[in-house]
């Protein structure tokens, strides 16, 4: 089977994410930019951001600088340390 394109492979770990979420309680919705998942929970929010088979988020107190928090394919190790994070639990 040839590799998907890049595009299906972006749809699928948005899809992955929102996956993961949901089944940890949290909601999420796309954010306003291509390939961004955007969750809160009880005032706290977080997006993160596909691109380049890797998930980014602004670095805190920086919101124009970004940082790799997951690879592609580690959507559930990103969904249990978002839940974590926004339950604060940290």
């Amino acid at each position: 089977m040839p590799p998907a394109p890049s595009s299906e492979l972006h749809e699928e770990a948005v899809l992955a994410l929102h996956s993961a979420l949901r089944r940890r309680g949290i909601a999420a919705r796309d954010g306003d930019l291509p390939g961004s998942v955007h969750a809160e929970y009880a005032g706290r929010r977080v997006t993160v951001r596909h691109t380049d088979h890797r998930w980014w988020r602004p670095m805190p107190g920086e919101p124009h600088t970004t940082v790799p928090v997951a690879r592609s394919g580690d959507e559930d190790t990103l969904a249990r340390d978002l839940v974590t994070e926004l339950l604060g639990r940290l």
